[in-house]
């Protein structure tokens, strides 16, 4: 197949100029974009695993509260004590200044068939909670905390008001004579409002957010996103209770979620569909001791955007960088080849048998010797 010198010298030019750009766009910005990704995995999975610190730590500095007051001597009297009798106001004043104190909801105490004997303003004294986790664990004799549930008594909301069923959780330890035996439980109301500034406390960008979620897949702190979501229709009060964690398209829990509470730790640097039907990246820790699982997520596209930027620029680079060089190997195969072609179509005049011609070549170089040469010769 014959191909013109001018279109050999042409192609090789802009081979051999866009190859470098061509080699970096096919190998190495595939890696730079792994290594782009693998860094922000890396730094969402610190995230959660710091989120996850400090939800472990306040829990045990709750739990660590709920045994002070425990231990306090006066408190041995409580777990059989009546309004009537004389030490109940100062028990009253000591659950009372523990509250105001440490910043909880309510304190209350019962006894070892789970009645409530005494408690802080607001507690429902005579109520039986004995069939309540967090009874059942500490008349066992441990410190443990509940997962986030409905007040079963009506408490503030974050307007003000009085409302039954509000999202509350309680820490409780086992209260013991001085012999040791267990008769009776401390419990804690603890304000999840503070789980849920713990959650909120990281930036993580525009769509970032990460948050707590229970063994049955429902969000128990609040979204950053609470006021879209209710524009939404997903939820009317709160996230907490109220939002399942489910693909709106399939009616599933989303794959971080459904991979928590199985009790993994991972990630998905992929991208998966989330509770709001966007495609995000996620990683996930269960915290086995308290049935909680930390979700941190970031929108797939804000997330890679420098990878995708990378792309973009790359490209565009490639392509600007492209159209130049294309015009300049052009002009210089051109250049290049012009008197090569003027050399050749005298030879043939020549062949043919017209001896007058001459190859009018002006240059100070092989090509411009070569006409000379010719010239000579003929």
């Amino acid at each position: 197949m014959y191909i013109s010198i001018k279109n050999r010298i042409i192609f090789l030019l802009i081979v051999f100029t866009l190859l470098p750009f061509v080699v970096l766009r096919i190998i190495a910005y595939p890696r730079i974009q792994s290594d782009l990704q693998e860094v922000l995995i890396r730094n969402l999975d610190g995230i959660g695993h710091k989120q996850a610190e400090l939800v472990t730590t306040w829990m045990h500095e709750r739990m660590k509260n709920a045994r002070v007051i425990a231990n306090n001597p006066l408190m041995i009297r409580s777990a059989r004590i009546a309004t009537d009798d004389r030490d109940y106001p100062d028990i009253v004043q000591y659950l009372e200044v523990a509250r105001g104190e440490y910043g909880y909801k309510g304190v209350f105490v019962c006894n070892d068939s789970g009645v409530i004997t005494v408690g802080t303003a607001g507690e429902a004294v005579g109520a039986d909670v004995s069939r309540m986790d967090y009874f059942r664990h500490a008349i066992q004799g441990n410190t443990s905390a509940s997962s986030i549930i409905p007040s079963e008594v009506p408490l503030t909301n974050e307007l003000g008001e009085k409302e039954l069923g509000l999202p509350t959780m309680f820490v409780s330890t086992p209260l013991k004579d001085r012999d040791g035996v267990v008769i009776g439980v401390v419990a804690i109301r603890v304000d999840a409002n503070v789980l849920n500034d713990l959650m909120l406390s990281l930036n993580l960008g525009k769509t970032g957010e990460t948050y707590l979620v229970n063994k049955d897949g429902y969000m128990i702190t609040e979204s950053r996103f609470a006021t879209h979501l209710k524009e939404m229709g997903l939820v009317k009060k709160r996230c907490a209770l109220e939002l399942k964690l489910v693909t709106p398209e399939t009616g599933d829990l989303t794959n971080g979620v459904k991979q928590c509470i199985a009790g993994n730790n991972g990630f998905d640097a992929k991208g998966y569909k989330d509770y709001s039907g966007l495609t995000v990246l996620g990683v996930w820790r269960w915290l086995p001791e308290f049935n909680w699982g930390i979700i941190a997520e970031i929108d797939r596209d804000e997330g890679y955007g420098a990878a995708y930027n990378l792309k973009y620029i790359v490209s565009s680079v490639l392509l600007v960088i492209a159209f130049p060089i294309v015009i300049v190997a052009y002009f210089i195969g051109r250049k290049t080849s012009i008197p090569i072609l003027k050399l050749r179509e005298v030879t043939e005049k020549m062949a043919a048998g017209d001896l007058t011609h001459r190859v009018d070549i002006k240059r100070e170089d092989e090509i411009g010797g070569l006409a000379n040469s010719f010239n000579t010769m003929a």
